[in-house]
């Protein structure tokens, strides 16, 4: 067969390899219009049209990813096999791929609007919990009335019929080869070819740019409803199954502590009577509100003085100079949802992500919202980015609180990149949406230090473009490990403190401010920092009744409740938490995860390594086979994390919806 030829039959079936692209990026619109159809009631207020529009067109993305992986298989075969003339293999592979995804694609569309009318969530990890629950419940709940079996069965006949004819039609027609055999000019077949790859990687990754098409960017509109119908059923049910295998990696066991020890130690019957805790009273005047501000990527370094003159951290450092830091404070964990998590529900975390926890336990009895709702306090969440990212926005609900507010009632995505809005935006929706007449506790997680690092920091006011511009004192002790666009947006997010607390201190001025860092920022001004420098965050409290003072009290961030429940309840108030007062003179350790700091020292338990410690006054460091503090480590994760997995209830050796051996 002569060249010509063998170009008519390859561009021939890369048509049909492009309709059926095409055919299924239609059929997955055509069922998200749909999907809002039938659950219209659902939508809320500001689901207008341009709110509906992002939501296809966000949904455009997921379903390319599916498509792309439909058609892997036909368009390697037609890549690998047209030279040779070969084309029976990528036709034939095509076709089967076609008839499955019909079937697959109807019948997972089908099941999705059923789940969503039981758990008004697309694929969670609902549906393999019940799988391990009660499979003939299942069965009959799936067979009941109200999720029209009858109705699903035509649908997917239906659906099934016209989607194969309508292959079949466009396949005879040849309407796209016909327009491909116009694509003629020199050079015009290596660069089809070309262009065609780069399409089809582009399909796989839902992107032309960076950033692929990921469920934490899903979030794009302001309806909650809406946002839940962006992410394909293919790759919902992906994420579901990813989420069921983190929350059950530990197939039931207690990883710190055999059975027999942890009864030994816990014999009561809940894990709230370990924690019941009665206030002493009222320290300070009570004050009208509280901010909690954690601050992404935020460690203590740029706090000690050594490292002050780099001017990274002028405005927290003037707060800290005027009010008390707690500067032997361990972060919950090593990423921003694992901490936040932890700070919200006050359980500390112990390496399971609790970001789908609330579809399997009851709200935390710990919860900060739930117990400052006791004292008499709204409670906010106030976050940067999108709220389907970790699912914090229902995280947040299920655990108490009232109002939430996102990147996207400040404008959506920032011009500075998709993480999320710049920090001066999200304090100023602080300041828009916050009463200074009511009680409030207002929790605010930043977002601006973090990459793509796309923040115009020179527009910003950031002054240093290479290490000349440092001071000459700490020249010393910079050697590369921070690039200057990093140094400039950890500056920035000292600088958008600064700005809110020149006017929130004015506007609140019986409010109580306290900083956090979510997690060690994973980057240093050079490559060797200590274990304190590379672990450390900083709590910074701040406010009229608030003494000057620098306090080493070992704390984290499960401590940070109960010191405001202490400070500011009336006598006698019980509350729940792991934590204890960082006021409290009898206090003497505190836990992160793989890490402990007592009196003086910090420790770092690896596993399968030797025991790290610093001392914290000399900064001395030292390695050690063992230490009798794993023990207590041991024990406080290990009721961590029944708390975590298994509930409140220390004595139910089964809970259905757990997976356990």
């Amino acid at each position: 067969m002569d060249k010509t030829q063998k170009w008519q039959n390859f561009i021939k079936e890369l048509g049909n390899q492009i309709f059926f692209w095409f055919f299924g990026i239609v059929f997955f619109t055509l069922f998200r219009i749909t999907f809002i159809y039938i659950f219209r009631k659902q939508l809320g207020a500001s689901a207008d049209g341009g709110e509906i529009f992002k939501a296809l067109s966000s949904g455009f993305s997921f379903d390319c990813t599916v498509m792309g992986y439909f058609l892997i298989l036909p368009f390697l075969l037609l890549l690998i096999f047209s030279p040779f003339d070969k084309f029976r293999p990528a036709i034939i592979s095509r076709k089967i791929v076609q008839v499955l995804f019909v079937i697959l694609s109807t019948i997972i569309c089908i099941i999705t609007i059923g789940y969503f009318q039981e758990y008004h969530d697309q694929f969670n990890n609902f549906l393999f919990l019940a799988l391990y629950d009660d499979q003939k419940a299942v069965a009959k709940t799936l067979m009941a009335d109200e999720y029209h079996p009858v109705l699903n069965m035509m649908t997917f006949v239906i659906v099934l019929i016209t989607g194969i004819l309508i292959l079949v039609y466009s396949e005879r027609r040849d309407v796209l080869y016909r327009i491909l055999q116009k694509f003629s000019f020199r050079y015009s077949r290596p660069i089809l070819v070309i262009l065609v790859i780069a399409l089809f990687v582009c399909s796989l990754r839902g992107s032309f740019s960076s950033v692929p098409a990921i469920r934490k960017w899903a979030g794009v509109s302001k309806d909650a409803f809406l946002n839940k119908t962006i992410v394909n059923p293919f790759r919902s049910l992906k994420y579901a199954l990813e989420d069921f295998d983190e929350l059950n990696l530990l197939e039931g066991k207690n990883p710190f502590l055999s059975e027999k020890q942890f009864n030994a130690d816990f014999p009561q019957a809940k894990i709230t009577d370990l924690l019941e805790k009665t206030a002493q009273g009222a320290t300070i005047e009570k004050p009208k509100q509280i901010f909690l501000v954690v601050m992404e990527s935020y460690d203590s370094w740029p706090l000690m003085d050594k490292y002050k003159p780099f001017k990274f951290s002028e405005n927290l450092s003037r707060i800290a100079a005027n009010g008390t830091q707690f500067t032997d404070f361990l972060p919950a964990a090593n990423a921003t949802f694992d901490s936040f998590g932890a700070i919200v529900t006050d359980v500390p975390h112990c390496g399971v992500n609790i970001s789908q926890l609330g579809t399997v336990n009851e709200p935390f009895e710990t919860s900060i919202f739930k117990q400052f709702k006791k004292l008499g306090y709204e409670t906010n969440l106030f976050y940067g980015g999108f709220l389907s990212w970790e699912n914090i926005g229902d995280f947040c609900r299920y655990q108490g609180v009232d109002r939430i507010f996102s990147g996207v009632d400040a404008g959506g995505k920032s011009d500075s990149g998709d993480w999320g809005i710049e920090d001066e935006k999200l304090f100023n929706l602080v300041l828009k949406n916050t009463d200074p007449t009511k009680n409030s506790l207002n929790i605010i997680l930043t977002s601006s230090y973090h990459p793509p690092y796309a923040i115009d920091i020179y527009a910003k006011g950031f002054s240093y473009h290479t290490e000349n511009d440092f001071p000459s004192s700490v020249r010393k002790y910079y050697d590369g490990g921070m690039t200057m666009k990093e140094m400039g947006h950890l500056w920035y997010g000292d600088k958008a403190i600064g700005g809110f607390m020149d006017t929130a201190a004015k506007k609140y001025g019986d409010g109580l401010f306290c900083f956090t860092g979510d997690h060690y920022g994973r980057r240093f001004i050079n490559h060797n920092p200590n274990l304190y420098e590379k672990s450390s965050v900083s709590f910074i409290m701040y406010g009229k009744s608030i003494p000057k003072s620098i306090n080493r009290t070992p704390g984290s961030h499960v401590d940070i409740m109960p010191t405001l429940i202490e400070m500011i309840a009336p006598k006698g108030f019980k509350y729940y938490s792991f934590g204890s007062s960082l006021f409290d003179k009898a206090k003497n350790k505190a836990f992160g995860l793989d890490k402990m700091v007592v009196p003086d020292e910090m420790y770092y338990f690896p596993k399968e390594a030797k025991i790290e410690k610093i001392n914290l006054r000399t900064f001395g460091e030292s390695r050690m086979d063992n230490s009798p503090l794993t023990d207590d480590y041991n024990r406080y994760m290990a009721l961590t994390w029944h708390y975590t997995m298994k509930g409140n209830n220390l004595k139910a050796t089964k809970k259905k919806n757990i997976k356990t051996n």
